[in-house]
């Protein structure tokens, strides 16, 4: 059995959604899901300029609706990776302290101190979200030996 990996945002429109989208891409081996932290994550798209975004850098973002974190998908979870401070303190006061020792932030793979939200921004912070997700998946993959 594969790895299971949860990604955390806020909303689960843009950031956690795109972490998702990628790995199921890349590393079809690796059990994913997404979700946001937010009371009323649930039921949308994937943000349009996210999946433009996406789409241009080769991935297909059909079939992603976003929904709440639940207590079981953390409990399924082997690691659980979120994108900010904001989303760390969320996290922890959702479901504690202990499940806190599976969850790290994505960006620390390759030294970045968050992922930024691209909500209120224009194309390019969602072309750079892309690629903060993408080098980061990657460079996590290589130090757990994740295949292909």
């Amino acid at each position: 059995m594969g790895m299971k990996v949860l990604f955390l945002c806020h909303g689960n429109i843009n950031r956690s959604a795109a972490a998702e989208i990628i790995t199921k891409n890349l590393f079809p081996s690796v059990e994913v899901r997404s979700a946001g932290l937010k009371d009323n994550a649930g039921g949308q798209i994937t943000n349009k300029r996210m999946r433009e975004a996406l789409n241009s850098a080769g991935y297909n973002t059909e079939g992603i609706r976003s929904r709440k974190a639940s207590q079981e998908d953390v409990e399924w979870a082997d690691l659980v990776f979120y994108m900010d401070n904001s989303n760390e303190k969320k996290f922890i006061d959702q479901f504690g302290e202990e499940p806190a020792r599976k969850a790290r932030k994505l960006g620390m793979y390759i030294g970045v101190e968050k992922i930024p939200d691209p909500q209120f921004s224009g194309p390019e912070t969602f072309k750079q979200v892309v690629t903060l997700i993408e080098a980061s998946i990657k460079k996590f993959a290589e130090i757990y030996g994740l295949q292909k």
